[in-house]
């Protein structure tokens, strides 16, 4: 039996259509973007992990599950990593769509 292909962009279009779903993807892929922006900073302060959790006093273990997005750490935690890559946090007003 041949296996059959599954066009994920199609199966999302339709599960985005359902509002709780929605809401729970995009606030999921609002986490994933400042994961990625994190790791980019600290890539591109050429630091290691062990480093940024020193200056953010928090341990490796902490920045390497938050890296591999297997916990989004609380926000305490949150600021102190972005404080150890010379980072803060601001907030934009969306622009409806």
């Amino acid at each position: 039996m041949p296996f059959e292909q599954t066009n994920v962009k199609d199966i999302l279009e339709i599960k985005l259509q359902d509002k709780e779903f929605k809401e729970a993807y995009d606030q999921v892929k609002s986490e994933y973007r400042i994961i990625e922006q994190i790791v980019k900073q600290r890539k591109s302060n050429k630091m290691t992990q062990k480093e940024l959790a020193q200056k953010a006093n928090v341990s490796q273990q902490a920045i390497s599950r938050l890296e591999k997005e297997k916990h989004i750490p609380n926000m305490g935690t949150l600021i102190r990593i972005l404080n150890g890559l010379g980072l803060e946090l601001n907030l934009v007003q969306k622009v409806a769509k």
